[in-house]
């Protein structure tokens, strides 16, 4: 962004750690698919991890963001403060999630009763052994998002990036490894590359976090930010197993339909945004922080314009092409083509959610940065309660599209609320140029996805893939001749790295 330490740097190495992930993921995906397809067994496997993933989120996600900018400012001023905020949340965090992932375990029956109505006794009893296994990702996730926060503090992003493929590395050999065993081999193989990831980063933790149990201000102060963020988290994010639970009582498949279409719009957004997230925060919190207000609205706006570059393509590309890329990913073994079909359509309509959780990604960031917890939770629960109504009404007659597509909305919802009040609040220099770089995203997006249409529909074996490349490179050279400021940066890298080959060749 703005200067010479620009985030978006960072925010490059952090993408391409990202990309191995997001391949280790598909590679991961498409064992799944092969193995199970979209079976009874999988229905249960998609319905139980959710159960951790959603106790995670409220958990974790709130702690990160009323955390980073309190430890960040403290790390400054004090780091013994810093460090003993870090070592006393630390504890509570593992203390939390353990209580909650014994009484997940131990409450599993009556769990997947009451969450998953749908199921027959062959799915629930198997969900039952699945979520036995998959609670105690609560803790690992949860420590996982905590020892990031602390890296991205220390603007140490590398760690962190590196950690997340490796994990998932791990994961996809033991699942090769043991899938004679079945679902359960699958689930502890997920749990084993969890794990594996919180090991890789507790480092910086254990040489520096200071612990105590005496009362503490900063302590005080991150809870008493956690604590609206929580309350309201405990409704708004229980939105996947609100679609799981309606999926359940639909026909076998429609639960692991919707859970391949949630984690390849996930695995979109994380590889498209993420990376400029993780990045972008620490930045705006110590911009904020600091009262450099100038600097923080230049970067903010930067900020917007590169998530604009990145999120009208991607809408592009799925609108037009989720169909054949699910078939060339997951279509053989027991992923048939009228699979493909359903899980396609839905990723499609999933596309709203990617463009509305993207923008919510940074808007929510510069609220966070002001210590502002309340305003993005009172977004959520009221752009939730509305998502809710509309699934509970039109699930019936339409199915799991009904649920995407109020999914979709409602984060559409959210986001554009967020943009009106931060404008009320800053003024539009927060979203300086961001017309002009929708104007010329549109137009690139547009020529890339012509150049692509013929090699998608070549008929050859996954042809998405060199289609894939084709309409990157014409949307990088269309936004490069549109002079766009991302893609000239982009450009002089390129050019540099190839100078320097050079000059090291000659030598």
């Amino acid at each position: 962004m703005a200067g010479e330490n620009t985030s978006l740097r960072a925010a490059g190495w952090v993408n391409l750690c990202s990309l191995g992930q997001l391949i280790l993921q598909f590679v991961f995906q498409m064992f799944l698919a092969r193995q199970f397809g979209a079976s009874w067994e999988m229905d249960a496997y998609v319905a139980a991890i959710a159960v951790p993933t959603v106790v995670s989120a409220v958990f974790v996600g709130s702690l990160g963001y009323a955390f980073v900018p309190l430890f960040g400012r403290l790390l400054k001023q004090d780091p013994d403060r810093a460090w003993t905020l870090a070592g006393t949340m630390a504890m509570l965090l593992v203390l939390v999630t353990t209580c909650t992932a014994m009484m997940a375990h131990f409450g599993a029956q009556p769990l997947v009763r009451l969450l998953f109505p749908g199921f027959n006794e062959e799915r629930f009893a198997l969900a039952v052994v699945l979520l036995r296994i998959h609670c105690w990702l609560i803790v690992t996730n949860g420590m996982i998002a905590f020892l990031q926060s602390l890296y991205h503090c220390h603007k140490r992003f590398l760690v962190p990036a590196l950690a997340a493929p490796i994990g998932i590395a791990l994961t996809v050999l033991g699942a090769i490894a043991f899938r004679e065993h079945g679902m359960p081999a699958i689930a502890w193989a997920v749990l084993a590359g969890s794990a594996t990831a919180v090991v890789l980063q507790l480092p910086l933790l254990v040489r520096h976090a200071r612990y105590s149990i005496a009362r503490n201000r900063d302590v005080t102060q991150c809870l008493l930010l956690i604590t609206p963020m929580v309350l309201g988290a405990l409704y708004f994010r229980l939105d996947p197993l609100v679609d799981r639970y309606l999926t359940s009582l639909l026909s076998v498949g429609s639960v692991a339909h919707l859970g391949y279409a949630w984690r390849m719009s996930s695995a979109v957004l994380m590889i498209t945004v993420g990376g400029l997230s993780v990045v972008a925060f620490p930045s705006f919190a110590e911009h904020w922080s600091a009262g450099r207000q100038t600097e923080f609205r230049t970067e903010v706006a930067s900020a917007v314009r590169c998530l604009i570059a990145i999120l009208v393509p991607i809408g592009f590309a799925l609108t037009f092409y989720s169909e054949p890329l699910i078939a060339n990913l997951f279509q053989r073994g027991e992923f048939t083509a009228a699979d493909s079909r359903a899980v396609g359509r839905l990723l499609t309509l999933y596309v709203g959610m990617i463009v509305g959780a993207g923008i919510g990604e940074i808007t929510s960031k510069v609220f966070y940065s002001l210590s502002d917890t309340r305003t993005p939770t009172l977004l959520g629960v009221g752009s939730f309660s509305v998502g809710l109504v509309l699934k509970i009404v039109f699930v019936k007659p339409f199915g799991a599209a009904a649920i995407v597509a109020a999914t979709s909305f409602y984060f559409v919802l959210s986001a554009l609320f967020a943009v009106v009040l931060i404008v009320r609040r800053f003024g539009p220099e927060l979203f300086a140029g961001a017309g002009a770089a929708l104007g010329r995203a549109v137009l690139a997006s547009t020529t890339a996805t012509l150049a692509a249409w013929p090699v998608v529909n070549a008929g050859f074996p996954f042809a998405v893939f060199p289609a894939a490349a084709l309409g990157g490179i014409v949307y990088f050279l269309a936004m490069f001749a549109q002079r766009d400021e991302f893609a000239k940066r982009m450009m002089q890298y390129l050019l540099s790295t190839c100078r320097s080959k050079h000059a090291r060749n000659r030598t």
